[in-house]
């Protein structure tokens, strides 16, 4: 009988341990939302162009009669690239001054008749149809002189063409044609690129555009520049130009941002990410795994005074790294579950769990 008592008295005690485990309160940590210097980070696909850069292409037809550079070679402004089919032309300009010498030869010829016949007719030895003949091959002889310097001109004019000279200091980049070859007219001898400083051309659309300007017009002046291969490139940038209309087809405007380029990393052509920083000041901000959507409707829970959750529906502002901006909802002192918003449901008790502060890393 006495051990049928004792158990009789354990199954109780059993069943209240196993009952105080099922009502102890599940533990979670709980935090106050932060107010904090916040800034949000927009990326922008980006393509590099060398702030100057030219493409020289043949202006004659002809061979390719010498090459005074090689590829990735720096070059100054006035240094001869390429000669194409110069000698022909330098007969040419040689024949056209000939006919100008010839041409002036004449006209001074002329002249000195022109002069004699003048005595001759106030003398009354000739008649004045004479004076006009004369007159007139004067004339003749000044426009056929015109003619010739033109055509020495224009001569000159395809000599210069046959020589292809830098325009500006910068690096040569390839040359697909080289010595010996035919080249025909409008045909591309190589790029040059001066790439001490880059342009960065990168597009916003029409909401990004007026968020980034505020409504006021003004856009941010600074940014950085992520290469392709996630590396941030270590000199900033400056925002300078921004072109005055939308494109038509994809509603984008493009921003134009200037980089300084001293080590030559950044290449004409080259792709990456532009980073604009906009700073939203002292906001109000809450983890992300602190929140849960119910129909696209953003819920955080807080704490009442009995420590048990209540969904407060809440708006933000951005979405950042691992946090929300906080537009409204929540207040500073309000208690929020920090993790496990899926394990508790509305109205549910916790346990809060004991934060450890974070330490600096030394």
């Amino acid at each position: 009988m006495k051990f049928r008592n004792l158990w009789v008295v354990c199954v109780a005690l059993a069943g209240c341990h196993e009952q105080a485990v099922v009502e102890a309160a599940p533990e979670f940590p709980v935090g106050q939302p932060q107010v904090t210097s916040t800034w949000l980070d927009k990326e922008y696909v980006g393509r590099v162009e060398a702030v100057r850069y030219v493409e020289f292409r043949s202006r004659l037809k002809g061979f390719i009669e010498q090459v005074g550079v090689d590829e990735g070679q720096a070059v100054k402004q006035g240094q001869l690239l390429f000669t194409i089919s110069a000698r022909e032309l330098a007969q040419e300009l040689k024949k056209a001054k000939a006919g100008v010498e010839s041409a002036d030869a004449e006209l001074q010829a002329a002249k000195v008749e022109q002069a004699n016949t003048r005595v001759l007719a106030e003398g009354k030895i000739v008649s004045q149809a004479e004076v006009q003949l004369a007159n007139a091959k004067v004339a003749q002889l000044h426009a056929k002189l015109t003619e010739a310097e033109a055509h020495e001109g224009q001569a000159a004019i395809h000599l210069s063409h046959a020589q292809v000279k830098a325009p500006f200091d910068g690096v040569v980049n390839r040359i697909p044609r080289k010595l010996g070859a035919l080249v025909d007219e409008d045909e591309l001898l190589t790029t040059l690129t001066d790439t001490h400083e880059v342009f960065i051309y990168f597009q916003l659309s029409e909401q990004e555009y007026l968020k980034a300007t505020s409504g006021g017009g003004e856009h941010p002046r600074t940014c950085t520049f992520k290469l392709a291969n996630g590396a941030v490139y270590p000199e900033p940038g400056v925002i300078d130009a921004v072109e005055t209309e939308f494109d038509e087809k994809t509603g984008n405007i493009a921003f134009r941002a200037r980089f300084p380029n001293p080590k030559g990393l950044l290449k004409h052509g080259a792709t990456g990410k532009v980073v604009v920083r906009t700073e939203l000041g002292r906001t109000l901000v809450v983890p992300q795994a602190a929140t849960f959507e119910i129909q696209e409707l953003l819920y955080v829970f807080t704490l009442d005074q009995e420590d048990r959750v209540r969904s407060r529906r809440i708006t933000t502002r951005e979405r950042l790294h691992e946090t929300f901006v906080v537009d409204s909802g929540l207040q500073e002192s309000d208690r929020v579950l920090l993790e496990g918003v899926h394990k508790v449901k509305d109205g549910d008790r916790v346990t809060v769990r004991a934060q450890v502060p974070p330490t600096s890393a030394l």
